[in-house]
């Protein structure tokens, strides 16, 4: 029989009591039994389990206790596809956040144990952290680490798709748990949180409600608590925001075919002392029309039923674990499944609100009606009846129904348009940067730039980062001078977007100026043209050339165009000179006699031509005017021979 021990418990201010949470979960072996005093904190008792217990076997080669796989089947999760049957409904792209007290130290190698037992691939991401969101963790504790593996491999057992994201809390107080939940919800990407603790009702718990609400500018966050194994309402599953699960007694074949249900007999309902009755069981509960009911739904929690789990915190390992403990996070999961698929259609993800709302609008088809069994106060019976609510899930028509459900996700906005940090440039950089707004989580926005027109001919500038967060703001390099238009799209977590667009000049920039030859020779009087030409800021030739000032030192002379005419006589060394916008480049000719023989033409060919490849190799030196005038020199000079 389960016991209760009296403990004193956290006293609040003005005498008003606060109650200690305990997990709604049962174990079925030879062990000490978790169970928790209603007014303090949990102590483990020792309770034995009849023997000759008669329980659900575990398919062959596996621990005794209903696989993942039977639970699937039984309750249609492994018929839930997206769309058309294209993707597999596993809870993809979402987190389920499960807030437990004190810590299980071994949970992610007990995780990875019962993955590969049951051929499940381990989740995408798995966090565990503390109430704060730090990484040391509390206090380990033997029931609750219980809890703690029944609700993290449960829940990944439906949804194995989805991120898990463990929260533990300091200790069983509402003060820590509920810090726990706070930093839960707040988490990008939580989509649903999973409670499966509770305490019997006291009279401020209202005060306690708006902790089960999402965030502001965060997406839909939907809640998920236990009923309770006593047979009477617990809170928080009684919080209007709260989605309840009660338990029932799962019938299956060895495969998990389903084949009936019963209400538990321990099972959480009935009418709740302080909260009112929401406007979404208004028409659907008839037992009463002023004060809020539980549960709203049902799952598997009966001990002729229980679930097998991993554990090897002060246990040997394998277990069977029963209690509406069991229905949060696997309810959790079917959410997250829902909110997947919700996703795919460009929907948001369900609040407790909308998820509430939407269940109880529903077809009672989409459920197994439970209509035998009971709590000791009341009966399960046709329709809603508060010990089983609803009824249990059909899992397949319940997502359909819940994915269908209205709620378009919004698209976000532009919140500071597309800027630069200066839209007239005469460098090579200049800085972009855009703000979006978003109704959900604006750090999940990604920005992503491009170039929509460019002059033509140019090469497509480069952005510092992009198609990230960060991309907000980010660095443009050009390599062309000339009028840029960029476009950035704003993107939310739903593929939805929002786009802003900047133009930017950049003007040519004398930056370097290019003096050809930089190096050349002339025989006296002999002349050698020198070109400037101005470079802009990427090396390019400027379409528009300055003036140039020209000047010589050294022997020779230069014109206002940059016509060096050797000296007559003599040899040495000149230095060109040409300014232009306050840059100086400069280039050096040599200037020398000219030969005075020639070879005879009567001479062997081998001699004439050793000497015209050594003309030759000069004359690679010199301009067309010099080739000329050279040219003009040995032909007279052959003549004169």
């Amino acid at each position: 029989m389960r016991r209760f021990i009296p403990y004193s418990g956290v006293r609040a201010a003005r005498g008003v009591r606060v109650p200690s949470i305990r997990p709604c979960l049962e174990v079925l072996e030879d062990r000490l039994l978790p169970s928790m005093d209603l007014t303090g904190s949990a102590v483990p008792l020792i309770e034995l389990v009849s023997p000759g217990a008669v329980t659900a076997n575990g398919s062959p080669g596996q621990p005794a206790g209903l696989s993942p796989q039977q639970v699937s089947q039984a309750y249609g999760f492994n018929q839930i596809t997206f769309p058309n049957g294209a993707i597999q409904g596993d809870g993809s792209g979402q987190t389920i956040a499960i807030v437990d007290a004190y810590s299980q130290p071994n949970i992610a190698s007990d995780l990875h144990i019962f993955d590969s037992t049951y051929g499940l691939p381990d989740p995408p991401h798995f966090t565990v952290v503390n109430q704060n969101g730090g990484s040391s963790l509390p206090a380990a504790n033997q029931s609750w680490g219980m809890e703690e593996s029944l609700d993290v491999e449960w829940a990944h057992a439906l949804a194995p798709g989805a991120n898990i994201l463990l929260v533990e809390a300091s200790s069983n107080s509402y003060a820590d748990l509920m810090t726990a939940v706070n930093y839960a919800r707040n988490q990008p990407g939580v989509s649903v949180v999973s409670m499966s603790w509770g305490s019997g009702e006291f009279s401020s718990e209202a005060a306690y409600d708006s902790y089960f609400t999402t965030p502001s500018g965060h997406p839909g966050v939907a809640f998920i608590a236990s009923s309770g194994d006593n047979g009477w309402v617990e809170y928080p599953s009684t919080s209007p925001n709260v989605l309840a699960v009660g338990g029932t007694q799962l019938n299956t074949d060895s495969a998990g075919n389903y084949i009936s249900e019963m209400a538990w007999s321990g099972s959480g309902g009935g009418i709740s002392n302080t909260e009112t009755q929401p406007s979404y069981q208004q028409g659907v509960v008839t037992q009463v029309t002023t004060h809020r009911t539980v549960p709203d739904v049902a799952y598997d929690a009966s001990s002729a039923s229980p679930f097998a789990i991993y554990d090897t915190y002060g246990y040997s390992g394998w277990l069977q674990a029963y209690g509406t403990s069991a229905g949060a996070p696997q309810w959790a999961a079917l959410v997250a499944i829902a909110d997947q698929g919700r996703a795919l259609e460009g929907k948001g993800p369900l609040d407790g609100n909308s998820l509430l709302s939407a269940l109880y609008q529903l077809p009672q088809s989409d459920f197994h009606d439970i209509i035998s069994g009971g709590n000791g106060s009341y009966s399960a019976g046709p329709g809603y009846d508060l010990v089983t609510g609803r009824g249990s899930p059909i899992a397949n028509q319940v997502v359909a129904g819940l994915v269908g459900q209205g709620g378009t996700a919004s698209a976000p906005w532009v919140a500071s348009p597309a800027s630069a940090s200066s839209s007239i440039i005469t460098g090579t950089t200049t800085n972009l940067s855009v703000r979006g707004g978003d109704n959900y989580n604006t750090s999940a926005l990604t920005y992503t730039w491009s170039v929509v027109s460019a002059p033509p001919g140019a090469a497509e500038p480069t952005f510092s980062i992009n198609g990230t967060n960060a991309a907000q703001n980010t660095t443009i390099t050009f390599s062309s001078a000339g009028t840029y238009t960029f476009q950035v799209i704003i993107t939310n977590i739903y593929g939805l977007s929002a786009t802003s667009a900047v133009s930017v000049t950049v003007n040519p920039t004398l930056s370097s100026i290019s003096l050809t030859p930089a190096k050349g020779s002339v025989y006296n009087n002999g002349s050698l043209q020198f070109t400037a030409t101005a470079l802009d800021q990427f090396g390019h030739a400027m379409s528009t050339q300055p003036s140039w000032t020209w000047s010589l030192a050294g022997g020779g002379s230069l014109n206002s165009s940059g016509l060096y005419t050797a000296p007559a006589s003599g040899s040495g060394t000149a230095t060109v000179y040409v300014r232009a916008g306050g840059l100086t480049q400069t280039a050096t000719v040599t200037f020398t006699a000219a030969p005075s023989s020639f070879p005879n033409p009567g001479q062997t060919w081998s001699l004439w031509l050793q000497f015209l490849n050594r003309w030759m190799s000069q004359l690679s030196q010199f301009q067309s005017l010099q080739f000329q005038s050279l040219w003009r020199f040995l032909l007279s000079s052959w003549h004169a021979h």
